[in-house]
């Protein structure tokens, strides 16, 4: 067995030897010599194991050995190599087998304190980072004069907060508060000491709120507070008349006695119709101004006027009129796959506003107002005859899809719901009516369950099909799925987002798709965002899913070319990796 070049490897860096598999050294390079004391001669025929401490022997039989033999090579193992002098040092060993011959094995050993040393190193580095970053963070929120959160810092706080799902535990009061005087502190003792002054009342304002409350400095001597849970005006008007009682007592600032005093503008959420946090503010400061007005030291509630409200929502209800009878309103369609096959199943009509001002809208800007008027009524049939003519022409174009509607509750109810849906489809006498299905939004709406089940039963008879939309969010879902004859369960897409993390929302997900197996019916997820997603859906037995991940809502005109982009790419069982490992367990 030939040995290498002592030329090429005599200056590496490391040291570098060579044994047969029996552990017998062949060959060792200058930088082993110089660093570990041994002369190449009395290296050469010695058993490498003499070269390892008692444990690193240990480590040698028991994993490096074994791990050659399988692998045939292992990369930076920290043992323990006795050097010439008999000191143990640590070092850092890589080895391979010549691929040309078996029986020879090359050796490198480096420094394990060097690795040691630059993992400590970057460890530190990084950790010394972090904590510059987070105290960026915390200089960039934080108004550095009363150490309270900025305006800036207070945004983002409110936004996040209207941007989560609306329930019980968003509930809160924010409150506007501007101190009275405070302009003659600066003016007659200067802005040092009404600097000090912010100061004490930050400090007495924080002192007297519990701990889930928030302070916010909003600028000058104005200040913004949110008080959580308190959505009742009973309970916020206690809550900050206390504190402006607190604000009104004296406070000593350099030996100076001053005393000043707060208006307060108060607002609730949530209210009526969604505000944007620019909007609360206002809101909030516009009481204020009146609580100045009433003569300062007291407190205003925010309050909308019934009489504008009424003359805004009938401008509201004008304004879809008019866009209606002008055109304005169009469907968009967002396909429905089956996630394991790639077979599009058909889509989903997604009404939009194409607004001249303020350009595309989705539902949530309009749909509201429309809830229980004669308008809403209006636009439920042109959504129905629309998606029917588009099926048509579909259809004439040889594209073969089913079209889903969705329905609110409050129009199933209405008495002559199926005699308009018989006169609508009485004008496309040639239609699969098959192709058609009705999602059942607003379940928790439904007052006649009975008269709704009646309706939805002769749906089915016609060759309707029928969806569920939205299972699972109210607590009656489950109950009408006892009592309303469906084809479909659709997952919502609150349960879907977070589902590769929440358990709760897994164990939501098993539990729909069971019930829809209990009840012979099909399951369709929504809000498929991720890869990911439709992956673990397909492992927990949902196959139909729609989503950005899919495609996104577009214009009917686009449908037909997306389709076939999607057939041409000849779909290769996209979600169809194995996902087990994504699957959230409790514990």
């Amino acid at each position: 067995m030939s040995t290498p070049d002592p030329f090429l490897v005599d200056d590496f860096p490391v040291g570098c030897l060579v044994s047969h598999s029996k552990r017998t050294i062949v060959f060792s390079n200058r930088f082993f010599e110089s660093r570990f004391g041994y002369s190449r001669q009395a290296l050469v025929g010695t058993d490498l194991f003499a070269l390892l401490s008692k444990a690193s022997q240990i480590m040698f039989d028991s994993y490096l050995m074994p791990l050659l033999i399988r692998e045939g090579c292992c990369e930076e193992v920290r043992v323990s190599l006795v050097a010439a002098s008999g000191q143990e040092m640590p070092v850092v060993v890589s080895a391979v087998r010549d691929p040309l011959d078996a029986e020879r094995i090359f050796w490198t050993f480096g420094s394990a304190v060097r690795s040691e040393q630059l993992f400590t190193e970057l460890t530190e580095a990084r950790k010394l980072l972090q904590q510059k970053v987070t105290q960026l963070n915390t200089l960039s929120d934080t108004d550095q004069l009363t150490g309270l959160p900025n305006r800036a810092a207070l945004s983002r706080h409110l936004g996040d907060k209207l941007a989560r799902d609306t329930g019980d535990d968003l509930a809160f009061t924010l409150a506007f508060l501007d101190l009275d005087g405070f302009k003659q502190v600066n003016d007659h003792y200067g802005h040092h000491m009404g600097d000090r002054l912010l100061g004490m009342v930050a400090r007495r304002m924080t002192n007297n709120l519990r701990s889930d409350d928030l302070v916010a400095r909003f600028g000058g001597d104005e200040f913004v507070i949110l008080l959580s849970g308190n959505a009742d005006p009973c309970r916020a008007e206690d809550s900050l008349n206390r504190l402006l009682r607190e604000i009104s007592e004296p406070y000593e600032v350099d030996a100076v006695t001053l005393q000043i005093s707060a208006s307060v503008g108060v607002t609730l959420y949530p209210q009526a119709e969604a505000v944007e946090p620019d909007q609360l503010i206002r809101q909030a400061d516009q009481a204020m101004y009146q609580a100045k007005l009433a003569g300062r030291n007291q407190l205003c509630m925010f309050c909308v006027d019934n009489e504008k409200y009424q003359k805004d929502r009938h401008s509201e209800l004008s304004a879809i009129r008019a866009a209606m009878a002008a055109g304005q309103f169009e469907l968009y369609y967002q396909p429905k796959v089956n996630m394991r096959t790639g077979a599009v199943q058909g889509v989903e009509a997604l009404l939009r506003w194409n607004h001249p001002e303020k350009g595309l809208l989705a539902p949530a800007a309009f749909l509201p107002v429309l809830n229980r008027t004669a308008a809403g009524l209006d636009m439920g049939r042109w959504v129905i005859e629309t998606a029917l003519g588009q099926l048509q022409g579909w259809l004439l174009q040889g594209l073969d899809l089913h079209v889903s509607v969705n329905i609110a509750g409050e129009h199933l109810q209405h008495p002559d719901f199926l005699n308009d849906l018989k006169q609508i489809l009485a004008g496309y006498p040639g239609l699969p009516i098959q192709r058609l299905e009705f999602e059942v939004l607003e379940t928790s709406t439904i007052e006649d369950i009975q008269h709704v089940a009646s309706v939805l039963t002769t749906c089915r008879m016609m060759g309707i099909r029928v969806s569920l939309d939205d299972f699972g969010t109210g607590y009656s879902t489950l109950g009408h799925l006892r009592d309303l004859a469906v084809d479909v369960l659709k997952i919502d897409r609150s349960f879907v987002k977070d589902m590769l993390t929440s358990a709760g929302d897994l164990a939501i997900l098993r539990g729909v798709i069971g019930f829809a197996q209990a009840f012979e019916c099909d399951v369709i997820a929504e809000g498929v965002e991720t890869l990911q997603q439709g992956q673990l859906l397909l492992e927990l037995g949902c196959e139909w899913g729609q989503g950005f991940f899919i495609a996104r809502p577009m214009p009917a005109a686009e449908l037909p070319g997306w389709v076939a982009r999607w057939i041409a790419q000849e779909y290769n069982d996209t979600f169809g990796a194995p996902v087990a490992d994504l699957i959230v367990t409790q514990g």
